[in-house]
């Protein structure tokens, strides 16, 4: 949304910005180069005054300012805290933090006036969480696993809110009288810890006054740490050291004298303490700088359409003079144009050598890792133990079958006593002749039956056992050789993350530094990118999805990179059993479009449509990215798909092995997210342009879910409609680039994200097929 100059004036005059500038202007806020509050459509945020640098403080809160644990544990409700371990130990609760400041908050914005904190508990807004939604505007949301994440907010809330009330009648003496409103300040308490507390790379989880009145965006500001006594004194010891080397015989005592304040106060402080006046600009707070020896801001898609710019047409040069100021989108069109014209001139250029620049996608969503880690080794597990199983099955059947062929033949033999030996010998070679005919041809061919009611077969021919084997062989040194890159690559990433830690990172790993009132410690809202004037002023909360945004926050993006559509499906191997009629039933029994509950991954079980489940037979949670094939979800479905064959025959997870094979496990999978797409109450089309028009909050946010997954579906379902043109192509002329690029000029930016999807892929086509 663009900036309303009239009205940001309407807002200036509300007296509760007023007042809220005016006390954190009072106590040690310093602002610089943004104003607030700032109109942006319906939205109030912060919004630059000039053009600002990348990597430049901009707002600076002093400590004394900060809602800190330490300082909440400090005040008058330590007594509370120490009494309540269950609410307020970390070691008793992972909610303790959020606790703490829920309980300070709640009593603080009791007090009224009388409260230090008065100026910024009434700047803050009535809370738009999903806790204030009605049950209208929650049937707007169509995801039932959001739903599902917000009944257990809302019950944990309303568990809280039941113990705070015995609580508040325990500690009368602190927290006063119980009074009508106690409940909705305290869930207003309850919300504003929620939606706006910070915690990444601080002591604890915080509230920070003003800095928290910018909005989330995925472009956004970071936020570090910074003590400036510190860093003033480190500046003026490197200017004087660098004074004293250019004047080598002149004596200098100051220097002397910050050496020696350096070994008594800086020096203690170096294995705490990050400094971060090489990394950012400190203006703000009036630190001297060598300017020249900050950390730069390097457009990666800039410089790599200047280094390639020779292979752009003639109206695409000129921009080429003004690539700051042309859209990403136009930028990332260059980058697609550039690869097509390398493709096209090189023909050692495969498909998938593309020089693409991107940016990471994946989310962040405050899942505990190592549980996550666990329980998707134990998916694997079971899942290697029922195909395990499966198979020993299967391999006994057919030991059984040769044992009772071998019977038969002896009985036969026993009928038959007095034929002649060498019509015996010939009848055995004939047989054995025929038999090893068939065998071939039974693994030379692989019949896959979607539904035993209706045979729907599809039948796949000509791969030899030869291959087979060929293919295991390559599989396995393909494994191999993806260890060694795996090992290779987490060793370069840790590398790169003690560097980063070293260098970008502001997480200080011990605090003694930190006192709660020092006024020389400031939390800094710092650029990341360059912000151009009138350009709205954003924080990130992290790499999250609109799901958990809309679960934890109440609102969403237009536009949101880090969002997915998330589903997992049953493993359900009695499906052919049962009298199915329709692709629909199948699709309505395997999918799971629920949240599975704590309780639940205790139990081992879910009921879901009337079945209940066992969770070892449900698959890990798949993430299906908007601009990404997932490779994931297809090997499944080899797998799966594998429960159905009428012939047995190795097919493999991990690699395709058949064209006919992947075109039939991509068409399975369209029909599969076919399925999701078709749950929706209305279009995409609908939703466009219901969210061209005034709409309430809540109905844009449910509807740009709805409509992000909706454009995800369809995206994937589009890659996987190229990926099966390419493969039937493929197939004919057993050229893979060619089978590509043949008709790509009609539309270079579409197919060149189609192609930017499928790069993993149709490598592995390129090397097994």
């Amino acid at each position: 949304m663009l900036f309303d100059q009239n009205k940001t004036d309407e807002l200036k005059l509300n007296p509760k910005y007023q007042n809220l500038l005016k006390w954190g202007l009072d106590n040690g806020v310093i602002i610089k180069d943004v104003d607030m509050p700032a109109a942006f459509g319906d939205l109030t945020g912060v919004v630059a005054t000039k053009d600002i640098a990348p990597n430049t403080a901009i707002i600076c809160v002093p400590q004394p300012l900060i809602i800190s644990q330490e300082k909440c544990k400090i005040s008058s409700l330590s007594v509370v805290y120490d009494k309540h371990p269950e609410l307020f130990d970390e070691n008793e609760t992972s909610d303790a933090e959020f606790n703490i400041l829920i309980f300070y908050l709640f009593n603080e914005k009791k007090k009224g006036e009388q409260s230090f904190y008065h100026p910024y508990i009434q700047a803050i807004q009535s809370n738009n969480t999903l806790i204030d939604w009605s049950k209208e505007e929650l049937s707007y949301i169509e995801d039932p696993i959001i739903l599902d994440e917000f009944a257990i907010v809302k019950d944990d809330l309303k568990d809280l809110w039941n113990q705070a009330k015995n609580i508040f009648d325990e500690f009368v003496q602190i927290f006063g009288e119980i009074r009508p409103t106690d409940k909705e300040d305290f869930y207003w308490a309850a919300q504003s810890v929620m939606s706006r507390c910070f915690g990444w790379s601080l002591k604890s989880t915080s509230m920070i006054p003003i800095a928290d009145f910018l909005n989330h965006s995925n472009k956004a500001c970071t936020h570090y740490l910074v003590h400036s006594k510190i860093e003033k004194l480190e500046q003026e010891r490197l200017l004087a050291k660098q004074k004293r080397n250019i004047n080598k015989d002149d004596s200098d005592s100051d220097l002397e004298n910050l050496e020696n304040l350096e070994d008594s106060f800086i020096e203690l402080l170096k294995e705490q303490y990050k400094f971060k006046a090489n990394k950012i600009n400190l203006n703000a707070l009036d630190i001297p700088q060598d300017e020249s020896q900050l950390k730069q801001f390097v457009d990666q898609k800039k410089n790599y359409i200047l280094s390639n710019q020779k292979f752009l047409n003639q109206n695409q040069l000129k921009d080429i003079d003004n690539l700051d100021n042309i859209s990403n989108q136009d930028k990332r069109a260059m980058i697609n144009w550039i690869n097509y014209e390398q493709m096209i001139q090189n023909p050692q250029v495969n498909l998938w050598d593309l020089g693409f620049v991107t940016s990471s996608d994946s989310e962040d969503n405050d899942s505990d890792e190592e549980v996550e880690i666990a329980r998707n080794k134990q998916f694997e597990t079971l899942k290697i133990k029922e195909l395990t199983d499966w198979k020993i099955k299967f391999e006994e059947k057919k030991k059984q079958r040769a044992i009772k062929k071998v019977q038969d033949q002896q009985e036969q033999q026993t009928e038959q006593p007095n034929q002649i030996e060498s019509q015996n010998l010939e009848g055995d070679k004939k047989q054995n002749d025929g038999d090893t005919k068939s065998q071939k041809e039974t693994e030379s061919i692989l019949t896959i039956c979607l539904n035993n009611e209706k045979k729907n077969l599809v039948t796949i021919k000509g791969l030899p056992p030869q291959q087979i084997q060929a293919l295991k062989q390559k599989q396995q040194q393909m494994l191999e050789d993806q260890q060694k890159e795996v090992k290779s690559l987490i060793q370069e990433q840790k590398q790169q993350e003690d560097k980063e830690a070293e260098s970008d990172s502001s997480e200080e790993s011990k605090w003694d530094w930190l006192e709660e009132n020092d006024k020389d410690a400031y939390f800094c809202i710092t650029t990341t990118e360059p912000i151009k004037k009138h350009e709205q002023v954003t924080v990130s909360y992290g790499r999250r999805t609109n799901r958990f945004l809309l679960s934890w926050y109440g609102f969403t993006l237009p536009e949101n990179k880090y969002s997915s559509f998330n589903f997992r499906l049953w493993l359900n191997t009695e499906i052919c059993k049962e009298k199915i009629t329709n692709q629909k039933q199948i699709f309505d029994t395997i999918t799971i479009n629920k949240l599975i509950r704590s309780e639940e991954w205790d139990t081992g079980t879910i009921k879901f449509n009337g079945f209940e489940i066992p969770i070892s037979s449900i698959t890990k949670e798949f993430r299906i990215k908007k601009n990404k094939l997932n490779m994931d979800l297809l090997m499944y479905l080899r797998l799966y798909l594998m429960l159905y064959q009428v012939q047995e025959k190795d097919v493999l997870i991990t690699i395709p092995v058949s064209v006919d094979y992947e075109v039939f496990v991509m068409q399975f999978c369209i029909q599969l997210l076919q399925h999701y797409l078709n749950s929706y109450s209305q279009e995409l089309a609908q939703d466009i342009k219901e969210l061209e028009s005034q709409i309430s909050f809540s109905r844009r946010f449910a509807l740009h879910i709805n409509k992000e997954r909706k454009e995800i579906l369809i995206n994937q379902i589009m890659i996987l409609l190229e990926a099966i043109i390419i493969l039937k192509k493929y197939k004919e002329n057993n050229d893979l680039k060619q089978s590509y690029i043949s008709e790509i000029h009609n539309n270079v930016y579409s197919k060149m994200e189609i192609l930017r999807s499928l790069k993993v892929y149709l490598k592995s086509i390129h090397e097994f097929l």
